[in-house]
């Protein structure tokens, strides 16, 4: 190991490093709470509204208004998998954070040198192309918690559609 001579301006850097890294963590935490109450009032809302459209069908015992329902259930399932897509991207964003913190090796070599790793200061904004928002779209689209219950719903139209036939 070399000794490092440390400058005023590079324990300053670093100080000012540390106090991003904190912020970062937090903003991201942040970003997850945030999208997790997002996903639960775009479920709730495609629940509501679904189920206002089976009503309206058995009220008005008109079948061509289930369909509509597979139409709801798929807008929703969609508008649903986006969200927790970047939701995915920023957990992946908190674990490459905590392993930064949990390398007691590479910690040590991080506050030795006073300075942290390239992408571990303030890291919340998501740099994506369109092809990477269409590959966190397919992650959403496939998330168990996101398909399972739009399956259900899909599963239960079709049944109604059996039902009001």
């Amino acid at each position: 190991m070399t000794n490092l001579i440390m400058t005023d301006s590079s324990v300053e850097r670093f100080e000012f490093q540390k106090a991003l890294f904190a912020k970062g963590r937090e903003q991201v935490q942040s970003q997850i709470a945030h999208l997790d109450e997002i996903l639960f009032k775009v479920k709730a809302s495609a629940v509501t509204v679904w189920v206002a459209l089976m009503g309206w069908a058995f009220t008005s015992k008109n079948v061509l208004i289930v369909p509509l329902g597979g139409v709801v259930i798929i807008g929703f399932w969609l508008l649903e998998a986006l969200f927790k897509g970047f939701q995915s991207r920023y957990i992946e964003i908190s674990t490459k954070l905590m392993d930064i913190v949990n390398d007691r090796v590479a910690l040590d070599r991080q506050f030795q040198e006073r300075a942290f790793e390239s992408g571990a200061v303030y890291p919340v904004a998501l740099k994506l192309t369109e092809f990477d928002r269409l590959s966190l779209l397919g992650r959403g689209i496939v998330s168990p918690t996101v398909a399972t219950p739009y399956l259900f719903l899909a599963f239960s139209n079709l049944l109604v559609w059996l039902a009001v036939k």
